[in-house]
């Protein structure tokens, strides 16, 4: 399908990782830097001239009709994310997108199952999965020094909250599909997805973005994580593996830098460094493009199955905390002095708990209705050419995000909700697998962290 030549990469916006990405294009040599597409064109032809692109695009349809155009990195909000990686799929372009890929694992479901019926290679860009250090980590693992492994902490903590995409609920903003995101997906790739209770707080902005976060989950067989993550300051961001034997420190979470390893004693038994890198993306896309030329639709690094998997983990958070998609106008809003849980309901006084209808806390039946917001057309522009013959422009047009697929909720022991009183609640909150979910994917194509038979990854063991 492919020569021997460097295959043309067309980038879907224009912000800080469209930016990163574009470096690596630029430095890999299989590939090279082709096409950029924004709804800003003006902006658009900036980001085109500064990082080295032949054409830019205000229209993702006219894009995608160019024939040169081998695959797709996707780097807008999350909002867009589904309806993008869709259109990349009919097309018949292989794509790669972003972290979060959808908003919602029934969203995911359907353009995984869209994408293996036409044939088409998409992968979540969830970089931390790639990076070839973490080996290290399973080898210190693997080798017994701590152990056997019995926790874990992590924290990541970012001033970024006046990122745009971190002020409103509907671009799918804030620190669980962020930063949360990533936790999620260490914790995976360390302990497994066998998990069976979760818990988790969090508190949110005026606009109810949560800013910042705290997940503990509990495993099936008693290990514990425990995850916390700010939008709100900045801290380290590191983890902890504790083992019965001593534990280890790993610091930088979105990029592994070192592996420091401490015996029972607190004593140092071990160090060790990541090797030089270009930066902390290349090797997705090496991945990617291997795959590609591989003829694979998916990279074992991380298989459908595991996007599902996280999605169906940020869907029962998601719940559990009221966090929605949204946009809500909070103009008065009074100081809420809790973090949104059912538990801290309970515990407000009368005039405390008279907060505004907007303020909807989550009461550990009532599922939050998630919405994508819609975004218009834009108007039909005339081509336009910048320079002479290294940029051209194309007219724009967008559909609304697409939800082809019912979300299909099947949710942990609700540990955090002390309401247990009502069976129709407790109804709501447990649905039963179709059998076509039990039966999706293979035991044998799986890697060994990813359950495929979500009626075992859900199974309530709950005392």
């Amino acid at each position: 399908m492919f020569g021997f030549g460097k295959l043309n990469a067309a980038v879907v916006g224009t912000g800080y990782m469209a930016s990163r990405m574009s470096d690596v294009l630029s430095t890999v040599g299989t590939v090279r830097p082709y096409a950029v597409v924004s709804r800003d064109l003006d902006r658009a032809l900036q980001f085109g001239r500064e990082n080295g692109y032949k054409k830019v695009y205000d229209s993702m349809k006219n894009m995608l009709d160019d024939k040169k155009v081998d695959f797709v990195y996707i780097a807008t909000p999350a909002s867009e994310h589904a309806e993008q990686v869709r259109m990349c799929i009919e097309r018949g372009k292989p794509v790669l997108c972003e972290t979060p890929i959808a908003l919602t694992s029934a969203e995911a479901e359907s353009l995984f199952s869209l994408a293996s019926s036409l044939d088409v290679l998409v992968v979540e860009a969830v970089h931390v999965r790639f990076l070839p250090f973490f080996k290290q980590i399973v080898s210190v693992i693997s080798s017994g020094e701590i152990g056997n492994p019995v926790m874990l902490t992590a924290n990541i903590a970012s001033d970024i909250e006046n990122v745009t995409r971190l002020q409103r609920p509907s671009l799918g903003g804030g620190a669980l599909g962020d930063l949360g995101y990533f936790l999620l997906n260490f914790s995976s790739m360390v302990f497994g997805d066998k998990i069976k209770r979760i818990q988790s707080s969090c508190v949110f902005t005026p606009m109810r973005v949560d800013r910042q976060l705290n997940i503990t989950l509990q495993f099936k067989d008693d290990r514990m994580a425990v995850l916390s993550c700010t939008t709100s300051g900045n801290g380290e961001s590191r983890a902890v593996i504790q083992g019965t034997k001593g534990y280890m420190v790993i610091e930088n979470l979105l990029n592994f830098e070192t592996i420091t390893v401490y015996g029972s004693k607190r004593n140092k038994t071990g160090f060790y460094k990541r090797p030089k890198q270009k930066n902390e993306y290349e090797f997705e896309l090496v991945a990617f493009i291997a795959a590609m030329k591989a003829g694979w639709k998916e990279c074992p690094e991380i298989p459908h199955a595991q996007s599902v998997s996280i999605m169906h983990m940020m869907d029962f958070i998601r719940r559990q905390l009221g966090i929605s998609y949204e946009d809500i106008q909070t103009s008065p809003l009074p100081v809420l002095p809790h973090s949104g849980t059912a538990a801290d309901v309970q515990q407000l006084g009368t005039e405390e708990a008279a907060i505004p209808s907007f303020v909807s806390f989550h009461d550990g039946a009532h599922l939050v209705q998630e919405t994508v917001e819609a975004v218009p057309a834009a108007e039909e522009k005339p081509a336009q050419t910048v320079s002479e013959d290294t940029v051209s422009a194309d007219s724009a047009s967008k559909d609304s995000a697409s939800k082809d697929s019912v979300s299909i909720e099947t949710v942990f022991t609700d540990s955090f909700s002390d309401d247990s009183s009502s069976e129709d609640a407790a109804s709501q909150r447990t649905e039963e697998i179709p059998e076509e979910m039990k039966k999706a994917g293979s035991e044998e194509d799986a890697p060994e962290s990813v359950v495929t038979d979500p009626a075992a990854m859900w199974d309530d063991t709950s005392e």
